[in-house]
């Protein structure tokens, strides 16, 4: 019989808890229920015939990450050949996104360090449920403290944290690359939860992380490192039934919990599955910007290597366009109706899906089209535009 690490988590595939029943909507748990039976459902069939399951998986169009550098990368290329297709992109030469250039932890201890932030400490993320080995609400000055006394185990990690809500001064030194400044998420008539979520800002000493996750309601992700290194799994966005996922009953969500990707990949005999999800491993350094397409698993770590001294700061938005605006819609409605009762509603998620769903969607990619043929391979002026 297959090892129990290696098929989705079987409380997940079937009933889930009366109390969860009763606090959400029958829309959002079918959907969990859905993902979770595909998921087993595959997964049970590749560990009946390993070597069939392989040689499918083999067969399926490769998942790589190009390298690319803005002196010869188009809008037009980029989004049609990478957003579009869901495909993972390290651009280099991208140029300047922040003033001063770039943002140091010592500057940003000097400029904001009595701002007040939610830190991470433990030094994990675990983005996927929204669960972290601990938070404390601390300053930029408190967090620089903590990350240079690192060697006392108590590591920080400022992950995710939205400029525009904790950190608003900085909007006015920041800009975002011309490549991904099309966001429909910012060109809904009214406001919603996420009009002012990006970009974000992630400070963290080597041996900080966020662990194997996907980001919800399928969102595109790019980064730009402006200090020290990040290292990079991702994982194809239709591949995630390969990494063990599990929907917990008590807390259903839509997209999957993962074990450790470092537990994975040390029990090969306990995960047989992990061989066969296509990966790409990317190492993204300062003055580097990085396409994550939307769906796909990812861990990352923070440093070159396991004895960085650097500390890595990156700031980084989701984004949403033609390619995944209907599945965005989608997750959101679902989020928005996830509680039983309508008084209940997240109005935030709803507001969201109101207004991608008010957006044209033709005239807006017929527009987007438009504005990117025109721009063709910008010059260097021209790889970043303004925040805002």
């Amino acid at each position: 019989p297959p090892c129990a690490g290696s098929l989705v988590h079987a409380h997940t595939a079937g009933a889930l808890s009366q109390n969860a029943m009763a606090s959400h909507s029958a829309a959002y748990l079918d959907e969990v229920r859905r993902r979770a039976a595909e998921a087993e459902s595959r997964a049970s069939a590749a560990l009946a015939d390993l070597a069939a399951a392989e040689a499918v998986q083999v067969a399926l169009p490769a998942f790589t990450a190009d390298v690319r550098d803005a002196s010869e990368l188009s809008v037009a290329e980029c989004r049609e050949q990478y957003v579009a297709r869901f495909r993972p992109l390290l651009i280099r030469s991208i140029g300047a996104l922040t003033d001063p250039t770039p943002w140091t932890l010592a500057w940003l201890r000097e400029h904001c360090g009595q701002k007040c932030a939610a830190v991470n400490v433990g030094g994990s993320q675990m983005a996927a449920s929204c669960e972290v080995a601990g938070v404390e609400v601390m300053t930029i000055d408190d967090l620089a403290q903590r990350i240079e006394a690192r060697s006392s185990g108590r590591s920080a990690y400022l992950y995710d944290c939205s400029l525009p809500l904790k950190l608003p001064a900085l909007c006015e030194r920041l800009a975002v690359p011309v490549y991904f400044a099309h966001d429909w998420l910012q060109r809904t008539r009214r406001l919603h939860a996420f009009s002012r979520s990006w970009p974000s800002l992630f400070v963290g000493a080597t041996g900080t992380r966020s662990s194997l996750h996907i980001d919800q309601w399928k969102g595109h992700f790019w980064m730009a490192q402006l200090c020290g290194a990040k290292r990079w799994t991702i994982f194809h966005p239709e591949d995630a039934w390969c990494l063990s996922p599990s929907w917990p009953s008590e807390a259903p969500r839509l997209e999957p919990t993962f074990p450790s990707l470092d537990e994975m990949e040390a029990q090969p005999g306990q995960y047989p599955l992990l061989r066969l999800a296509r990966r790409v491993d990317v190492t993204l350094r300062a003055g580097e910007l990085l396409l994550v397409p939307g769906g796909a698993p990812h861990r990352v770590r923070n440093g070159e290597s396991d004895a960085d001294p650097a500390v890595s700061v990156a700031i980084a938005a989701n984004f949403v366009d033609g390619s995944n605006c209907a599945a965005a819609a989608a997750d959101l409605g679902l989020m928005a109706r996830r509680a039983a009762a309508p008084e209940h509603e997240d109005r935030g998620a709803a507001a969201a899906v109101a207004g991608l769903d008010e957006l044209d969607e033709v005239a807006l990619s017929a527009d987007d089209a438009r504005s990117a043929a025109a721009i063709g391979v910008p010059g260097v002026a021209g790889r970043v535009v303004p925040y805002g």
